[in-house]
């Protein structure tokens, strides 16, 4: 299974691709622009894998997700909104205190792999 965490902001997302079983990043952390352009190349990013092997994961952050989480399940996509305080206390205790959005995209793929 791929974990896909995605953090969301204002005018752009970042997203990275763990593969679930070795805990390798198969897509380093990449930005995509909030629109419709964007989320077409998160999508392209994400055809080397079948749907049904991807669970992406994003922070319900307000308003600003809800967009681009429309978009994905219209494609078919998996999504796990995530609360922004896991993330944040998930970070914590990874040792990291800076919010960072690259950083965070691995958060939340950790986030997405706790049993």
């Amino acid at each position: 299974m791929k974990l896909v965490g995605i953090d969301v902001g204002k005018n752009s997302h970042h997203f990275s691709v763990m593969d679930k079983e070795t805990g390798e990043f198969n897509v380093a952390p990449s930005s995509f622009s909030n629109n419709k352009e964007g989320f077409d190349f998160l999508i392209n990013s994400l055809k080397p894998y079948s749907k049904k092997s991807i669970l992406l994961g994003m922070e319900d952050t307000g308003h600003y997700h809800v967009a681009l989480l429309k978009f994905l399940l219209s494609n078919g996509y998996t999504v796990a909104l995530i609360n922004p305080k896991t993330t944040d206390l998930t970070r914590k205790m990874e040792g990291g205190i800076t919010k960072n959005d690259k950083l965070d995209t691995i958060t939340i793929c950790d986030v997405l792999d706790t049993p």
